[in-house]
């Protein structure tokens, strides 16, 4: 048995959109499908499950971000396998059975699908570790770019798959679409709750990876409308993951100082915290008076940022939460 665990935040025109393919594609299959909800509008639990019956409600009782309410989710799960999916994806053939059906069969200990957008372009889906996890350092503004020239004259090989052909093993797996062997999590835990948002998976991912090997499955696919729900709910204008000049930014900065603390260790951190600091000098000194806006957010970011630091340094057991 399957038991899918979606975390809702002001999500229900997105859940709305992903249960109605559920019933087109999975309602007669023997799936479970947990909604965790993260304190979100009244009503909302009334309003899915009238239209979608077959939903199973949790609430957390706050906004407690995305790994403490997987875990709730996964707590309650009575499958044998465990798909952490974003609320802002959708199906559109029966590539979820697929993928079950596969990991089954696999001695793998968890899998991925082949991410898209509504248009049919592939999306991030998967990556391999970086030493350093120096990849993170690409989001810098104008620093991470000479340092991904710098990377490319020395013809570094790319961490993230575009598009994945066939199965492949990887490093991590998007937390849109992560699929987990129960026995798995029983010995490598589940998601560290220091995590707020961003980069929960990835750590997930490299403990997971210590059992055994994660698969992505290049053949089968879902729609993803990738960032659109934590955006729209945290007023962020942008989707992406590369933007670092808001709060949504400055939450992504956190988690991944966080996240390179505890898989790569407190020397690669303390490297990245300086990599950051400088970058925020080159924007401040590069940028003409009149385009200096984004270079002071960015900045300011990073002075917040160094808030963070001595508790992510100690490796402090806390919620680093931003938004």
């Amino acid at each position: 048995m399957l038991s899918v665990v979606i975390v809702n935040y002001h999500s229900t025109p997105w859940l709305t959109k992903l249960f109605a393919s559920v019933e087109q594609f999975y309602v007669s299959e023997n799936i479970e499908w947990i909604v965790v909800n993260n304190a979100s509008n009244q009503g909302d639990q009334q309003s899915l499950q009238q239209q979608f019956p077959f939903i199973t409600w949790l609430e957390m009782g706050y906004n407690a971000g995305f790994a403490r309410a997987c875990n709730k989710g996964i707590e309650a799960s009575n499958g044998d396998t465990v798909l952490l999916l974003n609320p802002d994806t959708y199906f559109t053939d029966d590539s979820l059975t697929t993928c079950y059906n596969h990991l089954q069969q696999s001695k793998a200990v968890a899998c991925g699908v082949q991410l898209y957008t509504p248009d049919g372009l592939p999306q991030y889906s998967a990556s391999h570790f970086m030493r350093g996890g120096l990849n993170y350092l690409l989001k810098i503004p104008i620093w991470g770019s000479i340092l991904k020239k710098i990377g490319s004259s020395a013809q570094v090989s790319k961490p993230s798959l575009d598009k994945a052909v066939g199965t492949q093993q990887v490093g991590w797996i998007s937390g849109a679409f992560l699929m987990v062997k129960k026995d798995a999590i029983d010995r490598a835990g589940m998601l560290d709750e220091s995590f707020f948002l961003y980069g929960e998976e990835v750590e997930w991912c490299y403990r997971l990876g210590k059992l055994g090997a994660l698969e992505l499955y290049g053949n089968l696919s879902v729609v993803h409308l990738e960032g659109v729900n934590i955006s729209n709910a945290s007023g962020s204008e942008v989707n992406d993951y590369n933007h670092v000049f808001d709060k949504k930014g400055l939450q992504l900065m956190v988690s991944n100082h966080l996240l390179v603390r505890k898989v790569f260790g407190l020397g690669w951190c303390l490297f990245h915290y300086l990599n950051y600091m400088w970058g925020a000098l080159i924007c401040l000194l590069a940028n003409p008076i009149n385009q200096k806006k984004n270079a002071f957010l960015f900045a300011g970011n990073c002075l917040k940022l160094t808030v963070w630091m001595p508790a992510i340094l100690l490796n402090v057991k806390k919620l680093y939460k931003v938004l």
